[in-house]
């Protein structure tokens, strides 16, 4: 039975996304569709953890016993890959898929790869006025600082969350993060993830200048996080029971989930964050004249 409500909700995810998602709001967006396999992939995970990790059944996948993380995961990729496959074939766009996931840009385009949009949505995005309302000083700053405080809060909510209704919030805090980073990207008309070729000189300084900003930040995370694992070594290591040598960690669910979402939404969104709060800085600087 356990197996079957897992491939029912398997099923219900991949008919959302090649139904509704996919085809309505990403199109021949490749490189969104790259981005939105993620959450895809997440949701039946997230689902089947919420069902099924304290009690810890055993699954079968013919004959084979695994638990529920393993047999998701591999049975998602079963039902998905045909349906994907014929998506990518029916829309012609197999070769923007490879090129785009496996970093391949086009002669040209040194950077094209790492870019997550193209520089055709980007020339579309900075003749687009549809989202001047999140273009504006102040909704700039409520992006800023809200996204911000989404994932801090996230974070420290779910690392202390414990085995209980309250763990649930790690939907919120996916689907929060997923929307803040589309907010971002808007309001810098894509340029923070844009490629060479579709800037011209002033907005290419601009966003090498957000990159600067965002891996100093995201050096200043990385450092915090290894700072903190060696605290903890310190910690351990002097309680009487301490060898020296091994260390115990157990994470909850909900705790992983606070790490990996705590890097993953800064490593999406710290380039936008960059160009808003340099253009934020330039603003106040303006108005104390």
């Amino acid at each position: 039975m356990n197996e079957l409500l897992v491939i029912f909700w398997i099923l219900a995810t991949i008919a959302l996304a090649y139904l509704l998602i996919y085809p309505k709001f990403v199109g021949n967006n490749v490189r969104l569709m790259v981005w939105l396999d993620v959450p895809v992939t997440a949701l039946p995970l997230g689902i089947s953890a919420l069902m099924y990790w304290e009690s810890d059944p055993v699954f079968n996948f013919f004959f084979i016993e695994m638990n529920w993380f393993v047999y998701t995961l591999i049975t998602m990729l079963i039902l998905e890959l045909p349906i994907f496959l014929w998506y990518l074939k029916a829309r012609g766009l197999g070769a923007e898929y490879r090129r785009v996931a496996f970093g391949l840009g086009p002669k040209g385009s040194p950077d094209a790869g790492w870019a997550s949009a193209s520089a055709k949505s980007v020339e579309k995005q900075l003749n687009d006025t549809r989202w001047d309302g999140l273009r504006s000083i102040g909704a700039k700053r409520f992006l800023f600082w809200g996204s911000n405080i989404a994932i801090l809060f996230g974070t420290g909510f779910l690392s202390t969350v414990g085995d209980n209704a309250w763990a649930t919030y790690s939907l919120i805090h996916i689907l929060l993060i997923f929307v803040f980073w589309f907010l971002l990207r808007q309001s810098v008309r894509l340029v923070a993830d844009a490629p060479e070729e579709a800037l011209d000189e002033m907005l290419l300084e601009l966003r090498n200048r957000s990159y600067v900003f965002a891996y100093r930040w995201m050096t200043v995370l990385v450092f915090a996080g290894i700072t903190a694992l060696m605290v903890f070594t310190i910690v351990s290591d002097s309680t009487p029971e301490s060898d020296g040598f091994n260390y115990l960690l157990t994470p909850t669910w909900p705790q992983i989930q606070a790490v990996f979402w705590l890097f993953a939404a800064y490593t999406w969104m710290l380039p936008s964050m960059a160009m808003i709060g340099m253009e934020l800085r330039r603003s106040r600087k303006v108005g104390q004249r």
